[in-house]
């Protein structure tokens, strides 16, 4: 028991239930009122007055370039970025801006096996930069950065190796793909693409 509920005395018999009662009281009043500080991201505005669900899916995924990794992690987030932004696609929707990124990672080997002298895990680290163009005004609306890592097990067997390797690389396409949608709903949100609009006029 903390010292902080040593000094906290319950009163017993009949009011124990009111102390429960008012104790409920006071932290449902708490949670209400910080609730209130809080608006759902993907909520409509005045602005967006479908919300910003609907504005994410006006964007256009272009083929993401990729530096030192693997071709497929590059087609990976690209599909992951799709989902993220567009959900299942089941409706089709006028692009209204391109997102185009470039993806960098470089692999490791920080754990080496005393027994055999070799390689007994690997880990890859990525980063991935971004831009959303606005196709009307032809102009950089948002720009950003994010990085992900994932590691996995090495073994001598090759062909595990490489599905490893694959797999870590699709965990660390969902991580950033995630990060990317995230940033640009605050933005779309916040109207920071509208900004970056007005400072260029």
């Amino acid at each position: 028991m903390s010292s902080s509920e040593r000094n906290i005395r319950r009163p017993s018999g009949s009011g124990t239930v009111l102390f429960d009662r008012w104790r409920h009281l006071v932290i449902g009043g708490v949670a209400l009122g910080l609730a209130g500080c809080f608006t759902p991201v993907y909520a409509p505005t005045a602005s967006l007055p479908g919300g910003v669900a609907e504005e994410l899916k006006r964007i256009d995924v272009d083929s993401v370039r990729v530096s030192g990794g693997d071709e497929a992690m590059a087609h990976e987030l690209r599909s992951e970025l799709i989902f993220a932004l567009d959900g299942e696609r089941t409706d089709q929707v006028k692009k209204r801006y391109r997102l185009t990124a470039m993806v960098s990672a470089q692999r490791s080997s920080p754990i080496i096996s005393t027994a055999t002298g070799r390689a007994a895990s690997g880990a890859i680290t990525a980063n991935v930069t971004w831009q959303i163009e606005d196709l009307e005004t032809e102009s950089i609306v948002l720009t950003g950065s994010q990085r992900g890592e994932a590691s996995y097990d090495r073994t001598d067997q090759r062909f595990a190796a490489l599905r490893a390797r694959r797999e870590a690389e699709q965990r660390i396409a969902r991580q950033m793909a995630r990060q990317i949608a995230t940033q640009v709903a605050i933005d779309f949100r916040t109207g920071q693409h509208q900004l970056s609009r007005a400072d260029d006029s």
